[in-house]
């Protein structure tokens, strides 16, 4: 394809654009890149499509997921606001104006509207606006804005509910990686109310819930927070050979808990 640059521009001339089938044969190779971790492969392919094909949500999309893969956060970002139709330079003026702010603290469901809602969501479909929303979550999560990732990824459950458990059990596991243990206790919870027979969600929770556990200063040991115990012997009974199951039966054990045998 040949390409253009004029006043510092880059221009795509309609004749050098791909063909609607070219376009889709792209978006499946990045897609395959991306699978198998070739995420510069996946950019290069998706930056050339982007500029000849802005109006592709499917190629921003797998542009932001190679940007993830490519640790290039800024840049996902942005990709996945022009999946969603979400302007990043308007947002961006909104915020200088103070129109609404990263500390705002009005509740979830309203920072959502806030931050996210976009009219135009609703022509698109519900698995791309889901996708996004998720992986917007995850570079909330991975650059520290806890409230907006966590708002990120109740749009992507409002958006597609049916990949409820996927989003949820991502944000889970998200905010785990990142060592926050209060968000990912929050995430276990959401999840575990829309898939509550998935096992390493309650580790997720009592893993989590460990950070708030204190000392008993006559004792010396170790006084777990409530529900902590309980989601780790829930593990043991829906998993007792699990990966983690050695890992909850010493907890239980240390925090003066009593192991039932098999988890029952």
């Amino acid at each position: 394809m040949k390409i253009l640059i004029i006043a510092g521009l880059l221009v795509v001339p309609l004749w050098a654009q791909p063909s609607r089938k070219d376009l889709n044969a792209d978006i499946v190779s990045a897609r395959a890149a991306n699978k198998e971790m070739r995420y510069t492969d996946a950019e290069a392919l998706m930056l050339t499509d982007a500029t000849a094909n802005p109006q592709s949500s499917l190629v921003w999309v797998e542009l932001g997921t190679a940007e993830i893969g490519l640790k290039k956060y800024a840049e996902a970002e942005t990709a996945f606001k022009k999946a969603l139709g979400i302007d990043p330079e308007t947002q961006k003026q909104m915020h200088q104006d103070n129109f609404y702010t990263d500390s705002d603290t009005a509740t979830r469901a309203s920072r959502n509207t806030a931050d996210h809602a976009v009219p135009s969501n609703e022509k698109l479909n519900p698995e791309i606006v889901g996708a996004a929303y998720s992986d917007l979550g995850e570079i909330y999560a991975r650059t520290k804005r806890t409230e907006q990732a966590q708002a990120a990824w109740d749009s992507a459950v409002k958006a597609n509910p049916v990949k409820a458990p996927l989003y949820l059990g991502n944000e889970t596991i998200i905010f785990y990686q990142e060592g926050d243990a209060e968000a990912q206790v929050a995430a276990a919870e959401k999840a575990i109310a829309v898939d509550p027979n998935r096992a390493i969600l309650y580790y997720f929770k009592g893993q989590g819930l460990v950070a708030k556990s204190t000392v008993d200063p006559q004792t010396q040991k170790m006084i777990a927070p409530p529900g902590c115990l309980e989601a780790y012997q829930k593990y043991l009974q829906l998993e007792p050979k699990g990966k983690f199951s050695e890992e909850a039966k010493e907890m239980i054990v240390a925090t003066g808990g009593q192991l039932k045998v098999g988890g029952k």
